[in-house]
């Protein structure tokens, strides 16, 4: 029950930022604002260009080690679910990041963009939007080698559910991660000190739930580790399962994070 309360209010947080965000339109312009940024800047290009490293490093190890003969799982499991894959994937979210506020408050800008006719809360989510669709447009090339192999054929279920929930955790764990970054760029001009405390914290969250994991417990606590290991949550959506306590999880920690930032950027707004 208490659980069903702290999800309905957070929804309701969200709901309020959002109504917030198109009030006036002026959210969804600088929404595209900064979503253009992200492209004029050579860093993003570096970025997208690791990432489709990283997918295909992935998927040239999952289809060398195919070739050994029929495989009880999809090519999907084999690309995604790898600890390597997993620990180079946390450098993303720094490099998305780290620029959002750091790079405001050194040039001294920050000031008067939170002094403008415009609401926190359209400052935040434009940010945090355009940092989320940026980072969902890196992995639309990735798609591309699935549908090579003809993966999302009808005639291959098994795949098409593995492939689906590969990518839903992938933007579930983005969702969180992104927030992170946004409240560590909020709390320091150094971009380099914003990108250190996020990924700190990314790999934290996730070597959290990988400790715990191994740690012997009592039977009846494992579901309730299992609801905090990321690694848990990948294998249950590669295998097809997307639980909606996942969704709950992540999006939730997402609010929590994004409303610590919107109070970091009222406290510097009200220093000004």
């Amino acid at each position: 029950m208490s659980g069903l309360i702290v999800t309905l209010l957070l929804a309701t947080i969200a709901a309020l930022a959002l109504r917030e965000f198109f009030k006036g339109g002026t959210g969804p312009v600088l929404f595209v604002k900064e979503l253009r940024a992200f492209f004029l800047s050579p860093v993003a290009w570096v970025v997208l260009t690791l990432v489709m490293l990283l997918n295909g490093f992935s998927f040239t190890a999952a289809l060398t080690d195919l070739q050994g003969g029929e495989r009880a799982v999809t090519l999907a499991v084999y690309t995604f679910n790898s600890n390597q894959f997993w620990l180079a994937y946390f450098f993303i979210f720094p490099v998305i990041t780290m620029r959002l506020f750091a790079e405001e408050q050194k040039l001294g800008t920050i000031e008067t963009l939170l002094t403008a006719p415009v609401s926190t809360v359209q400052v935040l989510l434009s940010k945090y939007l355009a940092a989320l669709a940026f980072y969902v447009v890196l992995w639309l090339p990735s798609m591309l080698n699935f549908l090579v192999f003809r993966l999302s054929s009808p005639d291959s279920a098994a795949a098409i559910g593995s492939l689906k929930g590969s990518y839903a955790i992938i933007l579930l764990v983005g969702v969180f991660n992104i927030a992170i970054g946004c409240l560590a760029s909020a709390l320091t001009k150094n971009q380099l000190v914003a990108a250190m405390a996020c990924f700190t914290f990314c790999l934290l969250h996730f070597l959290v739930g990988y400790v715990m994991e191994s740690v012997p417990i009592q039977e009846q606590f494992r579901p309730f580790v299992a609801y905090f290991s990321t690694l848990a949550h990948v294998r249950t959506s590669i295998d097809g399962l997307v639980d909606t306590r996942q969704i709950v999880y992540y999006t939730s920690f997402a609010v929590l994070l994004l409303t610590a930032t919107f109070h970091t950027l009222e406290f510097r707004k009200w220093k000004v």
